[in-house]
């Protein structure tokens, strides 16, 4: 690989990665604007639980979102 193919290489890489950091904080500041807006959320012990039994190959039902307490 040529040194310019590198640096276009390495530049489209970086280009990349920041696309999907960009995409990754608008989808963040979305869904922090919809709790916001409905003021509900589930709780982050609920939805660790749900995660790991997803993880482990259950079927876990999905944690109801509830008002955020204040």
């Amino acid at each position: 690989m040529s040194s310019h193919a590198f640096i276009l290489a390495a530049i489209e890489e970086r280009v990349g990665a920041e696309e999907r950091r960009n995409d990754f904080y608008d989808t963040a500041e979305q869904r922090y604007a919809e709790i916001l807006t409905s003021g509900k959320t589930i709780p982050w012990s609920e939805m660790r639980a749900y995660l790991e039994d997803r993880i482990a190959g259950k079927k876990p039902l999905r944690a109801a979102p509830r008002k955020l307490a204040r």
